[in-house]
């Protein structure tokens, strides 16, 4: 019994590694796997040899896959041969970095490396992230100020650092700049702004107050919950041990016009296996079909 439980817990580790895996995306048409095993092995050469022909259809995703990689100063040189660079080639390069604390520092200088290359919103949001990760969300707050794309602060810059203050357990700094976001800018917020709402107090609050977030979004901001939110949810609900709520949630988004995610599948994987339901672990569908294989994969042949 004891080497059965072993196994399929093996298994489920297998599962959770295998769906982040298959979470990776590119709009690249071959696989970013194949570009990160040459860079394992240092292949440089055959990784801008792989990316040149795609370069003039696919140069935005050519520049987050070497940024992805870790070529960061590789794509940075890339952009600089760009005739008329836009926000979203620049953005290709910074937003990959945001993934590592440390690189999330290059962001100041690469922006200040291509300084004539437009910005937008989203570029204003990949600095203010990569300043909160560095050196804190006060660090950033300037930015509210004087946007590096010299538009006035958007939602997404709001959202940015509202994140951010919640992820620094600083939630009544958050709440601050929410009313500041509302009541002085004008601002109504979005679905993302209130999923970060959610998702603070999915890791430090109750599920009835998440469950409370949830009814203001939809009632009375008039905004439908996406899978972000209930990702949220199921994770309040797994963090104080309630599976069986955390499964019925997950088995709501199958039957309604939300599709799960690799998050929501880690999410109820992870909550089963850490309740040694081993095989419900195993029984739970997945809705995209490169988690399906990923799944096939993990668990090996049916028994």
């Amino acid at each position: 019994m004891a080497a059965a439980a072993a196994a399929t817990f093996a298994a489920c580790r297998r599962l959770l590694s295998s769906a982040a895996a298959a979470a990776e995306k590119t709009e690249l048409p071959i696989p970013i796997a194949q570009l990160r095993r040459l860079a394992r092995v240092g292949s440089l050469a055959e990784i801008e040899a792989t990316l040149a022909p795609l370069l003039p259809s696919h140069t935005v995703p050519a520049l987050s896959a070497l940024s992805s990689l870790g070529l960061h100063d590789r794509a940075s040189a890339l952009l600089g041969t760009i005739p008329s660079p836009t926000a979203a080639h620049l953005n290709a390069v910074l937003s990959p970095l945001l993934r590592r604390r440390r690189l999330a520092g290059l962001v100041p200088s690469i922006l200040a490396a291509h300084a004539s290359v437009p910005r937008d919103a989203s570029t204003d949001s990949i600095l203010a992230k990569s300043l909160c990760l560095t050196s804190g969300a006060d660090s950033a707050l300037h930015l509210l100020r004087e946007p590096s794309s010299g538009a006035p602060p958007s939602l997404q810059l709001f959202t940015t650092l509202i994140d951010c203050f919640y992820k620094q357990r600083l939630p009544h700094r958050a709440e601050e700049l929410w009313r500041a976001m509302v009541q002085d800018h004008g601002i109504a917020p979005d679905a993302a702004a209130y999923n970060a709402r959610i998702t603070y107090k999915s890791a430090n609050g109750t599920v009835d107050e998440v469950r409370e977030l949830i009814r203001v979004m939809r009632e009375e901001a008039g905004l439908q919950p996406n899978v972000v939110t209930y990702n949220a949810l199921i994770r309040a609900m797994a963090r104080v041990k309630r599976v069986d709520e955390a499964v019925e949630v997950y088995r709501g988004l199958e039957a309604s016009e939300v599709a799960p995610d690799c998050s929501t599948y880690t999410c109820v994987v992870g909550a089963l296996c850490g309740a040694g339901r081993w095989s419900e672990a195993e029984d739970v569908k997945v809705a995209e079909p490169p988690l399906g294989r990923a799944r096939a994969a993990a668990l090996g042949p049916s028994r």
